[in-house]
């Protein structure tokens, strides 16, 4: 994370805290896991014990609770969370006054530079069970030199410029799942990639310009998993967890490329980096059997 003599950012409950160490220079962390998925950094000399009051360097108070990833541009902070309904599971309130909302906060001294605002446009799944473990802010961010992107699950993905502005609003789905909604956008190119199986049962390439959408991949059954983009020798491949199986494809036009079998049901969480093979796996390419890739 760019943040100078700041290095980790943590969502607590309802405020944010970040950590001091000594000056580091890094990259930006602008998605879920940071540069190009991995989840890894190569910042060094980063705290490894903490508490409220321990080498904090500011916190600040959230309008709510979230459970995505802060990611950072600069100089700027930018992670979601939500109010209105569903803080309490024995008192919920009233679904109808559900809103997200996406802030962007100075790296600096933790002020919160704007937050906007999206009420629910479609009734989410009850605050009970699994979802009340994460609520409705749980897909991380994404963001490029040009805008911010969210995925507000049955509300839509959304894209906002650097100064809180809305760019577009698109639907990818209403249906919901008692376990709520957590995958994250991916970039590639022009195109914003939103894992809605939980929606619509659709992997969906928006334009990022537009948030008209440019491709569809049907049959996502049961995946709870952000895709991933791995590069291989033939180009850029996007790869994504569904039930019972790993599927590649072309991001660019979401055409098949590959299908990895794999055992186990439910992908409730991410696959191995991008840079690691996944182990243990039948891999066929346009129905042809191949080797995993190294």
């Amino acid at each position: 994370m760019r943040l100078h003599n700041l290095t980790a950012a943590l969502v607590l409950g309802l405020s944010i805290l970040v950590l001091a160490t000594p000056f580091v220079a890094a990259a930006d962390w602008p998605q879920f896991r940071g540069p190009g998925g991995r989840g890894q950094s190569s910042q060094t000399g980063l705290p490894t014990k903490w508490d409220a009051e321990t080498k904090v360097v500011w916190k600040t108070e959230l309008p709510g609770p979230g459970a995505s990833c802060p990611v950072t541009l600069g100089d700027q902070i930018f992670l979601t969370c939500y109010s209105g309904y569903g803080v309490d599971e024995s008192n919920p309130g009233d679904a109808n006054q559900l809103q997200r909302h996406l802030l962007c906060l100075n790296a600096a001294d933790g002020r919160i530079l704007w937050n906007v605002q999206q009420p629910s446009t479609q009734k989410e799944g009850a605050y009970q069970g699994f979802t009340a473990l994460h609520g409705y802010a749980s897909s991380t961010p994404a963001v490029d030199a040009d805008a911010v992107y969210v995925f507000y699950g049955a509300s839509g993905a959304a894209a906002y410029s650097h100064d809180g502005r809305q760019q577009w609003l698109t639907s990818c789905g209403t249906d919901t799942h008692e376990w709520g909604s957590a995958n994250s956008p991916v970039l590639y190119e022009n195109l914003v990639i939103i894992n809605a199986s939980v929606e619509s049962r659709a992997l969906i390439a928006l334009d990022k310009k537009s948030g008209r959408e440019t491709w569809r991949q049907g049959d996502m059954e049961m995946s709870w998993s952000t895709p991933a983009l791995v590069k291989t020798g033939g180009g850029w491949e996007l790869v994504a967890q569904v039930k019972g199986k790993i599927l590649g494809l072309d991001p660019a036009t979401g055409e098949p490329l590959g299908r990895y079998q794999r055992l186990g049901t439910i992908p409730a969480q991410r696959h191995r980096p991008p840079d690691q093979s996944p182990a243990g796996l039948k891999a066929t390419r346009n129905g042809r059997p191949r080797a995993c890739p190294d």
